[in-house]
Protein backbone atom coordinates (compact mmCIF):
# COMPACT_ATOMS: atom_id res chain seq x y z
CA UNK A 1 0.00 0.00 0.00
CA UNK A 2 1.37 3.19 -1.12
CA UNK A 3 2.01 5.32 1.75
CA UNK A 4 -0.55 8.84 2.39
CA UNK A 5 2.01 11.26 2.24
CA UNK A 6 5.37 10.62 1.04
CA UNK A 7 8.67 13.92 0.52
CA UNK A 8 11.96 13.04 -0.73
CA UNK A 9 14.70 15.69 -0.24
CA UNK A 10 12.68 18.63 -0.04
CA UNK A 11 14.41 21.93 0.13
CA UNK A 12 12.91 25.53 0.31
CA UNK A 13 14.83 28.92 0.00
CA UNK A 14 13.48 32.03 0.35
CA UNK A 15 15.87 33.67 -1.40
CA UNK A 16 19.06 33.18 -0.02
CA UNK A 17 17.23 31.78 3.55
CA UNK A 18 16.94 28.41 3.12
CA UNK A 19 14.07 27.39 5.56
CA UNK A 20 14.29 24.00 4.62
CA UNK A 21 16.83 20.88 3.53
CA UNK A 22 16.55 18.05 2.26
CA UNK A 23 13.34 16.85 4.26
CA UNK A 24 12.44 13.34 3.56
CA UNK A 25 9.75 11.20 5.42
CA UNK A 26 6.33 8.85 4.52
CA UNK A 27 3.26 8.95 6.87
CA UNK A 28 1.38 5.80 6.15
CA UNK A 29 -2.48 5.13 6.54
CA UNK A 30 -4.31 5.74 9.79
CA UNK A 31 -0.73 6.77 11.32
CA UNK A 32 -0.74 9.67 13.97
CA UNK A 33 2.29 11.66 13.68
CA UNK A 34 4.02 14.88 15.21
CA UNK A 35 5.81 17.34 14.45
CA UNK A 36 7.70 19.44 16.43
CA UNK A 37 10.23 22.29 16.53
CA UNK A 38 10.56 25.21 18.14
CA UNK A 39 9.72 28.52 16.02
CA UNK A 40 11.42 28.89 12.87
CA UNK A 41 12.29 25.56 12.67
CA UNK A 42 10.02 25.49 9.28
CA UNK A 43 7.08 23.66 10.06
CA UNK A 44 4.41 26.04 8.82
CA UNK A 45 6.49 26.06 5.82
CA UNK A 46 6.79 22.34 5.31
CA UNK A 47 2.74 22.51 6.12
CA UNK A 48 2.21 24.74 3.55
CA UNK A 49 4.23 22.64 0.89
CA UNK A 50 2.12 19.66 1.52
CA UNK A 51 -0.93 21.61 1.16
CA UNK A 52 1.06 22.89 -2.28
CA UNK A 53 0.34 26.47 -0.83
CA UNK A 54 4.06 26.96 -1.73
CA UNK A 55 6.20 25.42 -3.95
CA UNK A 56 9.41 23.81 -2.67
CA UNK A 57 12.86 24.76 -4.48
CA UNK A 58 14.18 21.04 -4.98
CA UNK A 59 12.35 17.64 -4.00
CA UNK A 60 9.43 15.78 -4.52
CA UNK A 61 6.39 15.50 -2.63
CA UNK A 62 3.55 12.84 -3.02
CA UNK A 63 -0.22 13.46 -2.10
CA UNK A 64 -2.23 10.50 -2.20
CA UNK A 65 -5.34 11.91 -1.27
CA UNK A 66 -7.60 13.74 -3.79
CA UNK A 67 -7.94 17.73 -2.32
CA UNK A 68 -11.70 17.13 -1.06
CA UNK A 69 -10.15 14.21 0.96
CA UNK A 70 -7.81 16.67 3.15
CA UNK A 71 -8.90 18.57 5.89
CA UNK A 72 -6.82 21.34 7.38
CA UNK A 73 -6.78 23.03 10.66
CA UNK A 74 -4.33 25.97 10.66
CA UNK A 75 -3.26 28.31 13.70
CA UNK A 76 -5.42 30.56 13.10
CA UNK A 77 -8.61 31.61 11.17
CA UNK A 78 -10.17 35.18 10.70
CA UNK A 79 -14.05 34.59 10.80
CA UNK A 80 -16.39 37.78 9.20
CA UNK A 81 -17.86 39.80 11.81
CA UNK A 82 -21.43 39.14 10.51
CA UNK A 83 -21.58 35.32 10.13
CA UNK A 84 -22.95 32.69 12.44
CA UNK A 85 -22.43 29.78 13.58
CA UNK A 86 -24.88 28.02 11.62
CA UNK A 87 -24.44 30.02 8.64
CA UNK A 88 -21.55 29.04 8.63
CA UNK A 89 -21.75 25.34 9.03
CA UNK A 90 -24.07 25.53 6.33
CA UNK A 91 -21.70 27.53 4.46
CA UNK A 92 -19.01 25.01 4.59
CA UNK A 93 -20.97 21.96 4.63
CA UNK A 94 -22.20 22.84 1.03
CA UNK A 95 -19.33 22.12 -0.16
CA UNK A 96 -19.25 18.43 0.63
CA UNK A 97 -21.02 15.34 -0.57
CA UNK A 98 -21.39 13.71 2.86
CA UNK A 99 -20.73 16.45 5.47
CA UNK A 100 -21.19 16.06 9.02
CA UNK A 101 -24.35 15.32 10.76
CA UNK A 102 -26.19 17.30 13.11
CA UNK A 103 -26.00 14.90 15.59
CA UNK A 104 -21.44 14.78 14.96
CA UNK A 105 -21.31 18.49 15.04
CA UNK A 106 -23.03 18.42 18.17
CA UNK A 107 -20.65 15.74 19.52
CA UNK A 108 -17.69 18.08 18.50
CA UNK A 109 -18.80 21.62 19.78
CA UNK A 110 -20.98 20.54 22.62
CA UNK A 111 -22.60 24.15 21.98
CA UNK A 112 -26.34 24.71 23.25
CA UNK A 113 -29.13 25.20 20.42
CA UNK A 114 -29.23 29.36 21.26
CA UNK A 115 -25.09 29.25 20.69
CA UNK A 116 -25.75 28.52 17.04
CA UNK A 117 -27.68 31.82 16.12
CA UNK A 118 -24.28 33.62 18.04
CA UNK A 119 -21.99 35.25 15.52
CA UNK A 120 -18.75 33.18 15.33
CA UNK A 121 -16.21 36.00 16.33
CA UNK A 122 -18.20 36.92 19.55
CA UNK A 123 -17.36 33.21 20.75
CA UNK A 124 -14.25 32.40 23.56
CA UNK A 125 -10.91 31.50 21.81
CA UNK A 126 -11.08 27.95 22.85
CA UNK A 127 -14.87 27.92 21.33
CA UNK A 128 -13.61 29.26 17.85
CA UNK A 129 -10.58 26.58 17.99
CA UNK A 130 -13.44 23.67 18.41
CA UNK A 131 -15.65 25.29 15.52
CA UNK A 132 -12.75 25.87 13.31
CA UNK A 133 -11.86 22.22 14.17
CA UNK A 134 -15.64 20.99 13.03
CA UNK A 135 -15.42 22.88 9.79
CA UNK A 136 -12.03 21.35 9.06
CA UNK A 137 -13.21 17.84 9.63
CA UNK A 138 -16.90 18.55 7.87
CA UNK A 139 -15.79 17.13 4.75
CA UNK A 140 -14.91 13.73 6.46
CA UNK A 141 -11.26 14.05 5.88
CA UNK A 142 -8.53 11.05 4.87
CA UNK A 143 -5.91 13.11 5.69
CA UNK A 144 -6.32 15.48 8.07
CA UNK A 145 -3.20 18.54 9.06
CA UNK A 146 -3.18 20.58 12.12
CA UNK A 147 -1.61 23.36 12.94
CA UNK A 148 -1.02 23.87 16.74
CA UNK A 149 -4.82 23.86 17.19
CA UNK A 150 -5.02 24.18 20.76
CA UNK A 151 -3.46 27.53 21.80
CA UNK A 152 -6.40 29.65 23.17
CA UNK A 153 -7.81 26.47 24.96
CA UNK A 154 -8.49 25.91 28.56
CA UNK A 155 -7.80 22.60 29.76
CA UNK A 156 -11.13 20.70 29.82
CA UNK A 157 -11.61 22.05 25.87
CA UNK A 158 -7.94 20.79 25.17
CA UNK A 159 -8.38 17.08 26.20
CA UNK A 160 -12.17 17.13 24.68
CA UNK A 161 -10.58 18.51 21.05
CA UNK A 162 -7.93 15.23 21.53
CA UNK A 163 -10.58 12.93 22.40
CA UNK A 164 -12.21 14.37 18.67
CA UNK A 165 -9.12 13.45 16.99
CA UNK A 166 -8.60 9.86 18.73
CA UNK A 167 -11.71 9.05 17.38
CA UNK A 168 -10.80 10.24 13.67
CA UNK A 169 -7.31 8.64 14.42
CA UNK A 170 -9.59 5.22 15.25
CA UNK A 171 -11.85 5.66 12.54
CA UNK A 172 -8.62 5.71 9.98
CA UNK A 173 -7.74 9.16 9.95
CA UNK A 174 -4.36 9.84 8.67
CA UNK A 175 -3.10 12.50 11.37
CA UNK A 176 -0.52 14.96 11.06
CA UNK A 177 -0.05 17.78 14.03
CA UNK A 178 2.24 20.39 15.33
CA UNK A 179 1.86 20.98 19.03
CA UNK A 180 3.75 22.69 22.24
CA UNK A 181 2.48 20.85 24.45
CA UNK A 182 4.14 17.07 25.30
CA UNK A 183 1.29 15.40 26.55
CA UNK A 184 -0.59 15.86 23.25
CA UNK A 185 1.80 14.56 21.86
CA UNK A 186 1.70 11.23 24.49
CA UNK A 187 -2.31 11.60 24.03
CA UNK A 188 -2.09 9.88 20.66
CA UNK A 189 1.25 10.55 18.31
CA UNK A 190 2.46 6.81 16.66
CA UNK A 191 5.44 8.79 15.78
CA UNK A 192 7.71 12.20 16.42
CA UNK A 193 9.50 13.98 13.48
CA UNK A 194 11.68 16.38 15.26
CA UNK A 195 12.37 19.39 13.04
CA UNK A 196 15.12 21.76 13.61
CA UNK A 197 16.75 25.09 11.13
CA UNK A 198 14.94 23.08 8.22
CA UNK A 199 16.45 19.53 9.18
CA UNK A 200 15.37 16.35 10.57
CA UNK A 201 16.91 15.80 13.44
CA UNK A 202 14.68 12.31 14.87
CA UNK A 203 11.70 10.25 13.11
CA UNK A 204 10.46 8.16 15.84
CA UNK A 205 8.02 6.82 18.52
CA UNK A 206 7.69 8.86 21.65
CA UNK A 207 8.11 6.23 23.65
CA UNK A 208 11.56 5.98 22.01
CA UNK A 209 12.81 9.38 22.17
CA UNK A 210 12.20 9.12 26.13
CA UNK A 211 14.68 6.66 25.95
CA UNK A 212 17.35 8.62 24.31
CA UNK A 213 19.80 11.40 26.43
CA UNK A 214 18.52 10.29 29.47
CA UNK A 215 19.41 12.86 31.93
CA UNK A 216 19.26 13.72 35.72
CA UNK A 217 18.67 17.09 37.03
CA UNK A 218 19.94 18.29 40.52
CA UNK A 219 18.32 21.20 41.81
CA UNK A 220 20.03 22.81 44.35
CA UNK A 221 18.33 26.77 46.45
CA UNK A 222 21.40 29.35 46.26
CA UNK A 223 22.03 29.48 49.89
CA UNK A 224 22.51 25.89 50.16
CA UNK A 225 25.18 25.81 47.28
CA UNK A 226 26.98 29.22 48.56
CA UNK A 227 27.75 26.70 51.62
CA UNK A 228 29.33 24.47 49.72
CA UNK A 229 30.38 26.41 46.76
CA UNK A 230 34.45 25.23 46.98
CA UNK A 231 33.07 21.60 47.04
CA UNK A 232 30.25 21.62 44.34
CA UNK A 233 32.52 23.68 42.16
CA UNK A 234 34.89 21.08 42.50
CA UNK A 235 32.13 18.32 41.34
CA UNK A 236 30.81 20.41 38.54
CA UNK A 237 34.45 20.65 36.75
CA UNK A 238 36.06 16.94 37.62
CA UNK A 239 32.43 15.77 36.05
CA UNK A 240 32.15 18.56 33.26
CA UNK A 241 28.52 19.29 34.63
CA UNK A 242 26.44 21.41 33.16
CA UNK A 243 24.97 24.22 35.40
CA UNK A 244 21.85 26.13 34.69
CA UNK A 245 20.18 29.31 36.95
CA UNK A 246 17.04 30.24 37.76
CA UNK A 247 15.88 32.76 40.10
CA UNK A 248 17.38 31.19 43.43
CA UNK A 249 17.90 27.77 42.23
CA UNK A 250 21.01 26.42 40.55
CA UNK A 251 20.75 23.26 38.32
CA UNK A 252 23.35 20.33 37.77
CA UNK A 253 22.49 18.43 34.90
CA UNK A 254 24.28 15.22 33.97
CA UNK A 255 24.03 12.08 31.54
CA UNK A 256 22.04 9.16 33.28
CA UNK A 257 25.09 6.66 33.26
CA UNK A 258 26.92 9.60 35.84
CA UNK A 259 24.23 9.00 38.64
CA UNK A 260 25.99 7.09 41.17
CA UNK A 261 29.08 9.24 40.90
CA UNK A 262 27.27 12.48 41.32
CA UNK A 263 25.18 11.34 44.39
CA UNK A 264 27.89 9.85 45.97
CA UNK A 265 29.56 12.71 45.87
CA UNK A 266 27.21 14.84 46.74
CA UNK A 267 26.83 13.03 49.92
CA UNK A 268 30.47 12.65 50.69
CA UNK A 269 30.82 16.57 50.88
CA UNK A 270 27.42 16.79 53.03
CA UNK A 271 24.92 18.25 51.50
CA UNK A 272 21.77 18.26 52.81
CA UNK A 273 19.10 16.81 50.72
CA UNK A 274 16.30 18.21 52.58
CA UNK A 275 16.00 21.16 49.30
CA UNK A 276 17.57 19.14 46.81
CA UNK A 277 15.45 18.13 44.02
CA UNK A 278 16.32 15.05 41.61
CA UNK A 279 14.70 14.80 38.29
CA UNK A 280 15.05 12.58 35.24
CA UNK A 281 14.66 14.71 31.60
CA UNK A 282 14.85 12.90 28.44
CA UNK A 283 15.09 14.35 24.40
CA UNK A 284 11.61 15.18 24.41
CA UNK A 285 11.24 16.83 27.17
CA UNK A 286 14.46 18.83 26.95
CA UNK A 287 12.84 19.99 23.32
CA UNK A 288 9.80 20.76 24.68
CA UNK A 289 11.58 23.03 27.41
CA UNK A 290 14.45 24.59 26.07
CA UNK A 291 14.53 24.14 22.34
CA UNK A 292 16.19 21.98 19.59
CA UNK A 293 19.47 24.06 19.63
CA UNK A 294 20.42 23.13 22.75
CA UNK A 295 20.23 19.52 21.49
CA UNK A 296 21.81 19.65 18.29
CA UNK A 297 24.93 17.51 18.92
CA UNK A 298 22.84 14.42 20.51
CA UNK A 299 19.92 14.89 17.79
CA UNK A 300 21.07 12.64 14.64
CA UNK A 301 18.79 9.49 15.72
CA UNK A 302 16.24 8.76 12.72
CA UNK A 303 14.81 5.45 12.67
CA UNK A 304 14.34 5.75 8.68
Amino acid sequence: MKPVLELKEISKKFKKKEVLSTVSFSIEKGECVALLGKNGAGKSTLLNIILNLFYPTSGEITVNETKREIGFLSQKTQFPDDITIQEMLDFISSFSEKPLTSVEIEKVLGFSKEKYNQLVYTCSGGEQRLFDMCLAIMNRPKLLIIDEPTSGMDTSTRQHFWQIVKTLKEAGTTILFTTHYIEEVDYCADRVILLDRGIIRADNTPYHLRTLNKKKEVSIEKKVYQQFEEELEKIIVTNELLVTTKNDVLTLVFKNEQTRTIITELLQIGLPFDNVEITNTSLLETIFESGIDDERSELSVSAN
